[in-house]
């Protein structure tokens, strides 16, 4: 039987700062055969027996290498490069290597139904779905809200979706709403957000850190409520954050943590009901979000950790290493009919 081998070049480098080869690699392999499957830094490690999954940075070069040497490959595809609005240079440099690894792969894999569509329109070939799995710890969920001087709110992720908040005016309508809190922030690029917000900073609403990986989940330990905003300023930013997995939302649920978010990640609407959703990422109304915020510090203590329960147990089923590193085990004969 084959064994899986994901090509991740610059392997030892790049770990574990790279969310895509935790979630599409690193993290599927713990439910996966240990004695088999694996991590490749390099297509000339793979041997004839191997089905090579081709990751971010792997090249046409890698894919036309393994066909060379009748090495079965697939392609993963997590993100739409297919973007409407750009440079020549992004297109030479990015889609057309892109999309000859599209055509050529023995098979292509994808993240969710949205990313599926896209690849058929833009590529013509169907694509297998494999989801993303949950990377935190599984931990029982402690709610004292109202116990709390403040509320401790984290919030955390790309540096360009921070970017689409007004933080200035959601400080400034949470401040008016009579709710004490204070926010902490993890991302990309840190110094220049914490050059835009002096005056939020200085006041102690806020505090902005630079992203670490183990630094991310002692925060979140730290914290009462994760929120996670999501707002899409153009359509094509729109089809962009509708590809996107839920790994952001399954990993604080998994903490067990209460969630505020908003609609607008089409992977996210399974977990709307273990969380509290405010408004549309189309059509962001910052007062949806405040009362979001509220209604979690009114609910019953008993209430919010039953939803966070219930999530869980929605993990569990869906999500877990286990589940998906079978999903990928289940690729081989799949990939062994083409």
């Amino acid at each position: 039987m084959r064994s899986i081998k994901f090509l991740i070049p610059g392997f030892y480098q790049d770990l574990p700062k790279r969310a895509s080869f935790r979630f599409r690699a690193l993290i599927p392999l713990k439910g996966m055969r240990p004695y088999k499957d694996g991590v490749i830094s390099s297509v000339q490690e793979a041997k004839p027996n191997d089905l090579v999954v081709l990751a971010k940075k792997s090249t046409p070069k890698d894919l036309f290498y393994l066909k060379a040497n009748n090495i079965k490959c697939v392609y993963d595809i997590c993100d739409n490069k297919w973007r409407k609005y750009v440079s020549p240079s992004w297109v030479k440099r990015v889609i057309d290597p892109h999309n000859v690894m599209c055509k050529n792969a023995d098979a292509l894999i994808t993240t969710c139904v949205n990313m599926q569509s896209l690849i058929s329109k833009h590529i013509g070939r169907n694509s297998i779905i494999i989801t993303d799995p949950v990377e935190a710890e599984k931990k029982k969920p402690k709610v004292a809200l109202k116990k709390r001087r403040y509320l401790r709110i984290f919030t955390y992720g790309n540096s360009k979706h921070f970017n689409k908040v007004q933080w200035s005016l959601f400080i400034n309508k949470m401040f008016d709403s009579e709710i004490e809190f204070k926010i902490t922030a993890m991302l990309d690029r840190s110094k220049r957000f914490k050059e835009m917000y002096p005056s939020e900073i200085e006041s102690g609403r806020l505090t902005i850190e630079e992203f670490d990986f183990i630094r991310q989940y002692e925060l979140m330990d730290q914290c009462d409520v994760v929120f996670l905003p999501i707002i899409c300023n153009s359509m094509e930013n729109l089809i962009d954050m509708k590809a996107k997995s839920p790994n952001r939302i399954m990993d604080a649920i998994y903490s067990g943590k209460p969630v505020v978010s908003n609609y607008g990640v089409e992977s996210y609407n399974p977990f709307s009901q273990f969380a509290d959703f405010g408004g549309n990422a189309r059509r962001i109304d910052y007062d949806e979000w405040i009362q979001c915020f509220r209604n979690l510090i009114n609910r019953p203590k008993e209430e919010t950790i039953k939803r966070i329960e219930l999530g869980q147990k929605y993990i569990d089923n869906n999500h877990t290493p286990q589940i998906i590193g079978k999903q990928w085990i289940d690729l081989i004969n799949k990939v062994g009919k083409i």
